[in-house]
């Protein structure tokens, strides 16, 4: 049967190979590669995206870790007078006290400590020591005191 040996012989065909003859059919039909291809492009694309995010939350993720542990204490003396310089030296000196600043006044007393190394009870200490009645007006994370600080300055110089 000449039939059944013909289909026999259909698997030793060559099956076409659009791979192979991908040159000559481009060079027939005049397409020509110009610019970039997809995958740079997708990949130069991405770099932008991770690169420009990268630019804005790095450095909010390192200001972050440098003051988590910062917290600002404010104090006033009882007997409503400015602070003596000699008790905002010595409080500078303390193990743990990152910053001692007054306000404009120089009645309140704003330090910022790491509460890891240093608790408001041994600041306290500190002024029963010097014979100063301090009185603690409040105790607030170092970076949310910044933001209420810089968000009255914004509200005081809007007429």
């Amino acid at each position: 049967m000449p039939g059944i040996a013909s289909i026999k012989n259909k698997e030793d065909f060559m099956v076409y190979d659009p791979e192979k003859y991908r040159e000559k059919r481009e060079k027939v039909l005049g397409i020509k590669k110009r610019g970039i291809g997809f995958g740079a492009l997708a990949v130069i694309v991405s770099v932008l995206v991770v690169a420009g995010l990268g630019a804005v939350t790095v450095p909010q993720a390192v200001s972050y870790m440098a003051t988590r542990n910062l917290e600002d204490a404010i104090f006033k003396l009882e007997s409503g007078s400015s602070w003596p310089k000699t008790a905002i030296s010595e409080l500078a000196a303390v193990e743990g006290v990152k910053q001692v600043l007054q306000d404009k006044n120089g009645f309140r007393l704003v330090v910022t400590y790491d509460h890891r190394k240093v608790k408001t009870e041994d600041l306290v200490k500190g002024f029963v020591r010097q014979g100063l009645k301090a009185t603690l007006l409040n105790e607030v994370n170092h970076r949310q005191h910044r933001t209420t600080m810089e968000d009255e300055e914004k509200d005081s110089e809007t007429p």
